[in-house]
């Protein structure tokens, strides 16, 4: 659990913190829900989120210490707003060795990942004290099946973008779509136009075109709806200064993406098939060589992005992040050469393309509440 949970209406709720009021934004005090302990038992105290806390956010927290029973003081080198704390970074758990998957603090305890016959399953058991109508779940990896060979073999809650999948539950009576919100943007970066200093964006019919004649999952064009919208931009972010970093020089003429990522390569395949329009709006001059997409592997992928060894690449980012100075610090970290010399992202560096969202698909008496982020959340009575 993170301290506070953001719904989606953007209210803060109480998660694993009961109570909270701050000083400055800066210095958080928290009251605990009262007999919060992890799943082995051991409760959860100062010293166990001070551990949690600085081991993700290690730039961000100063200090953890107990301010009287059940209480929690926290002190941040630089401002966070309530909401930040519902991000999935403040969760508090508690690493044990002889799993992968974390303690954590609600009544559900997962158990780590287990091989089934041919599929892997991570099972989540209602403890002793959980709400009597708590189901059991089972997540099943099933990598390399078709969702809607899922849809009919027993599953009850499935979370897809394929808009294939999504017509085919549709036709289903016992199922019901809930779209989730527009959680992602895919935004074009690129050293060239970097170092070029280029500030042109592409404007609003494009970015449509892009969203209606590029993208097989379902997206629209990114038009932000208030002056906030561009995270990115967001000041008083003291994320540290960048590193020295300099983009390398592109591998070619490269606009590169993760390859498993369907979205980036569509995007990517029609800049590149339009190169002497949208992408030359962008990065400038083209290279002598004719640009071509490159699909990479996400070890690659991440590398390169760091070098900035590409013409441009395409990437998925958040579309409105709970903590925009956290997003900002992740995406300096992934692409350094993105940053200016008072350590936020240079103006007009990202250029947002288009937006997407995922949808939940739901068995007949299956209900849910959800997140500002897009993460759902089952409701006990809705047990199958």
């Amino acid at each position: 659990e993170t301290p506070v949970r953001v719904d989606c209406a953007g209210d803060v709720r109480p998660a694993l913190a009961s109570r909270w009021h701050s000083v400055g934004d800066t210095l958080w005090t928290f009251v605990l829900r009262p007999g919060a302990r992890f799943w082995d038992g051991a409760p959860v105290d100062a010293g166990a989120v001070l551990h949690a806390w600085r081991v993700q956010s290690p730039d961000v927290v100063r200090s953890v210490r107990t301010a009287g029973s059940g209480t929690i003081e926290v002190a941040l080198t630089a401002p966070r707003p309530i909401e930040a704390f519902g991000a999935p970074a403040w969760s508090v758990v508690k690493r044990i060795s002889v799993s992968s998957w974390p303690l954590g603090t609600t009544p559900v305890w997962v158990r780590d990942w287990e091989v089934n016959g041919t599929d892997s399953v991570l099972t989540a058991l209602p403890l002793q004290d959980a709400p009597a109508a708590t189901p059991a779940l089972r997540f099943h990896r099933a990598p390399g099946t078709d969702p809607r060979d899922l849809i009919d073999s027993g599953a009850n809650v499935l979370l897809t973008r394929d808009a294939g999948v999504l017509r085919y539950a549709e036709g289903r009576p016992a199922w019901r779509t809930v779209p989730l919100a527009w959680d992602r943007v895919y935004a074009l970066l690129s050293p060239a136009r970097v170092r070029r200093g280029i500030t042109a964006q592409l404007d609003v019919d494009t970015r449509a075109s892009l969203a209606r004649d590029a993208v097989r999952e379902e997206a629209r064009p990114y038009h932000p709806e208030t002056a906030t919208d561009d995270w990115w931009q967001t000041p008083d972010c003291d994320v540290g200064m960048p590193a020295d970093v300099t983009a390398g020089e592109a591998v070619a003429a490269r606009v590169a993406f993760p390859a498993r990522d369907p979205v980036a390569g569509d995007l990517a395949g029609r800049l590149v098939a339009r190169a002497n329009a949208e992408l030359a709006t962008l990065v400038g001059a083209m290279p002598a060589s004719r640009p071509r997409t490159a699909p990479l592997d996400a070890p690659t992928f991440r590398t390169q992005l760091t070098a900035g060894a590409a013409l441009a690449f395409v990437v998925p980012l958040p579309r409105r992040p709970i903590d925009r100075c956290r997003a900002i610090a992740d995406l300096l970290a992934s692409a350094p050469w993105l940053g200016d010399a008072t350590g936020a992202v240079s103006g007009g560096a990202v250029v947002p393309l288009v937006e997407t969202r995922g949808y939940l698909l739901l068995h007949r008496g299956i209900a849910t509440s959800l997140d500002a982020d897009g993460g759902a959340r089952l409701i006990p009575e809705s047990r199958p």
